[in-house]
């Protein structure tokens, strides 16, 4: 009776673990939640040193270290637009090269030395805030190393978050949507350390630039040390060793031409979804003071949302897979909206005002990050869930780069709706 018993319990879990291409094998528990705690945490850890950098750099790079005496030198007038350059290029172009070269070495690897790498730049950001000051003898060369190290940390996150993508696709579906909440996360939580200094700590500029620098390296090392944790634990070996019998069978570890056509042809739905759902959009004019502004009615309000529709992603799945592009593309609704709130670029507008209110402009932002975090989700669920077992890594990896591709050309776009409304 007790054998009997023992083979109907087994039964059960395996049936209870069957993917969506009918395979069934039975698997250890994820205890404590401890692998899903680890990629959430590297969702965060992806965007931590850069959303660090960006928040900080308008005060401490464009205003204090490329401004003298209230006058913006060339460094400071061309600073946040180079840095643009160098950032999302690198970042996209590295992410393509690493998917196809998906198979030239250790996956973990891929994550461990940009890790490192990001860890050392910013440990060299926090020593030249420590040590270095603003003076006319130092600013080219500091211009130059600091657009160096931009370049550098993107290069290494670009293969940092698709190698991560690339790992967690291996998992079961709400895994890999851990990343995206962890992404939130981190807007979150840059969003009110903006606000806080800006309250606190306005015109010490070090001061803020050395916390934010030092809470990036934290994070980076923590995300390091969570690796060692993750090797160690069963679901993860669970995991990866199933994806890897599924690619050696199918003979995909070392994908060909055809065979990233033939996984681009399971999910390209998703990945088209994964793309549109990440534009941006401008700012309203508004009462508050420009600094408030963007901390609290942008960046935390977009952040915010975006977090609790992302989590709820993990709970709620409608549309399906089939219909998700439909609510994707209807979100093109939100850029004429904008257009038509009190959005002034450069203080100048020839469209008229529709929504003068800046609370349609605050209704809106929210409506649009709650269902950015959501549908961007159930993209990023659906993606690896659409292909076989054995494409799952390669479509997770994909999806990062269609994700950053949707933001660098939502970025790309938003001077031509500026351009509109000011000349039209």
């Amino acid at each position: 009776m007790d054998s009997v018993t023992t083979i109907t319990e087994k039964e059960t879990e395996e049936a209870e673990e069957k993917n969506s291409w009918g395979r069934s094998f039975s698997a250890p528990k994820d205890s404590y939640y401890l692998v899903y705690l680890i990629f959430l945490l590297h969702g965060v850890g992806m965007l931590m040193s850069w959303n660090m950098f960006i928040t900080i750099a308008p005060q401490y790079y464009q205003d204090y270290w490329f401004t003298v005496d209230g006058n913006a030198t060339s460094y400071a007038n061309s600073f946040m637009s180079i840095i643009g350059v160098t950032s999302q290029i690198p970042n996209v172009g590295v992410m393509i090269v690493n998917t196809f070269a998906v198979v030239i070495g250790w996956m973990m690897l891929r994550i461990v030395a940009p890790l490192i790498v990001n860890c050392f730049l910013i440990a060299l950001i926090v020593a030249f805030v420590i040590f270095v000051t603003p003076n006319d003898n130092d600013r080219g060369w500091f211009y130059a190393v600091t657009l160096t190290i931009v370049m550098l940390m993107n290069l290494a996150n670009g293969i940092y978050q698709n190698s991560v993508y690339g790992i967690v696709a291996d998992f079961p579906d709400n895994y890999i949507n851990s990343l995206i909440i962890g992404n939130n996360l981190c807007g979150v939580f840059t969003s009110l350390m903006s606000i806080l200094t800006t309250l606190a700590s306005p015109n010490d500029v070090q001061l803020n630039a050395l916390l934010y620098f030092s809470i990036s390296l934290f994070v980076m090392i923590v995300c390091l040390v969570s690796l060692y944790v993750l090797v160690k634990l069963p679901f993860y070996h669970h995991h990866m060793a199933l994806g890897l019998e599924a690619r050696l069978a199918d003979e995909s570890e070392n994908p060909s031409v055809g065979q990233f056509f033939q996984c681009f042809k399971y999910c390209w739905v998703q990945l088209f979804n994964n793309f549109y759902v990440y534009f941006k959009y401008a700012k309203d004019h508004s009462v508050l003071p420009d600094d408030l502004y963007y901390g609290i009615n942008t960046f935390l309000n977009f952040n915010l949302f975006a977090w609790i529709g992302s989590t709820a992603a993990n709970y709620v799945q409608i549309p399906s897979a089939k219909f998700l592009w439909i609510p994707v593309v209807l979100r093109t609704l939100f850029i004429p909206f904008f257009m038509f709130c009190n959005y002034r670029p450069d203080g100048q507008r020839k469209w008229p005002v529709f929504f003068e209110s800046e609370w349609w402009f605050t209704f809106g932002c929210s409506v649009m990050a709650l269902t950015c975090g959501y549908f961007s989700s159930l993209a990023l669920i659906y993606t690896p869930s659409g292909v076989p077992s054995s494409y799952q890594k390669l479509s997770g990896m994909l999806a990062s780069i269609f994700l950053m591709l949707g933001i660098l050309c939502g970025v790309a776009s938003t001077p031509i709706a500026a351009w509109m409304v000011k000349t039209w």
